[in-house]
């Protein structure tokens, strides 16, 4: 798998550690790394309903200065998130053994990481932590679109020392598990794989077929069969103190997330440490 690290950054949620985490990456695949910031313009004033009782001159008065708050913020914007580049190249480059690279574009989020994403090799996002908020369309869109894997970031960096990797069988699932052990992006780690059955014959079955992918590769896995329900999952994460938890994300349809719920959004929201997710 080639292509860059990417950590689109915006100087709220995790910069800092995503810049860490990034790093950190980089330097295990030997990697080239890409901080990119996302100028999003706001368009308040053509948003603005202007059809009520106000005198004419009233509205073009107001118009204007609309317009001109408008390009003070995005002078704003794109001076803060330059700073923001030049701060975490710094950083970067008191640790990375690879090549770094910062850009600034404007547009929208979800477009322009799908424009990137045949020369992305895992990109990480920060995002707001437990509780603070229910995960945004973009962060959802961007995962189900860019199908490249995606570490979410919701805490401070904290070195990889033990992975799990949720497996159910799904083709997101079998991807996950061909990225890690095609690609060793936590270095020299403990990869547990879990399946989360109530049929203990076809949870073994499952096991057997994903520990295989990796003692192909010469890793060695654990492997682990929960009879619980899935949501279960996260306890055992946080019990078995592991660092990051790797999944396939978003297999059902839109309809069925909206019927049903999505598992993967109800992992992501309640998990307090790092998600790689792939679909």
């Amino acid at each position: 798998m080639s292509g860059f690290i990417l950590c689109p950054v915006d100087g709220i949620n995790f910069s800092e550690d995503v810049c860490d985490y990034g790093v950190y990456i980089a330097n295990t695949t030997n990697s080239q790394i890409k901080f990119l910031n996302i100028v999003e313009h706001n368009h308040n004033a053509k948003e603005l309903d202007l059809s009520g009782n106000i005198a004419l001159g009233a509205k073009d008065d107001l118009l204007e200065k609309l317009t001109t708050d408008e390009q003070e913020t995005s002078k704003c914007t794109i001076k803060n998130g330059k700073e923001l580049l030049d701060t975490l190249k710094q950083r970067a480059q008191e640790h990375i053994n690879t090549k770094i690279n910062i850009s600034q574009i404007h547009g929208e989020v979800v477009n322009s990481l799908i424009e990137l994403k045949n020369d992305i090799k895992i990109a990480i996002l920060g995002i707001k932590g437990q509780g603070q908020h229910t995960i945004g369309e973009n962060v959802k869109e961007v995962i189900r679109e860019v199908h490249k894997p995606i570490l979410l970031v919701n805490s401070k960096f904290q070195q990889p020392k033990k992975i799990l990797i949720a497996y159910n069988g799904s083709n997101e699932s079998k991807e996950i598990l061909k990225i890690i052990s095609n690609n060793l992006l936590f270095g020299d780690v403990q990869r547990t794989i879990i399946n989360i059955n109530k049929n203990e014959k076809t949870s073994k079955k499952l096991l057997t077929e994903a520990k295989k992918i990796f003692e192909d590769k010469n890793i060695i896995v654990d492997t682990v069969s929960l009879n619980k329900n899935k949501e279960d999952l996260i306890n055992y994460f946080e019990e078995n103190d592991f660092d990051i938890l790797a999944m396939g994300a978003y297999s059902h349809s839109r309809v069925k997330e909206f019927i049903f719920g999505s598992f993967t959004s109800k992992i992501i929201e309640n998990m307090k440490k790092p998600v790689l997710l792939y679909r």
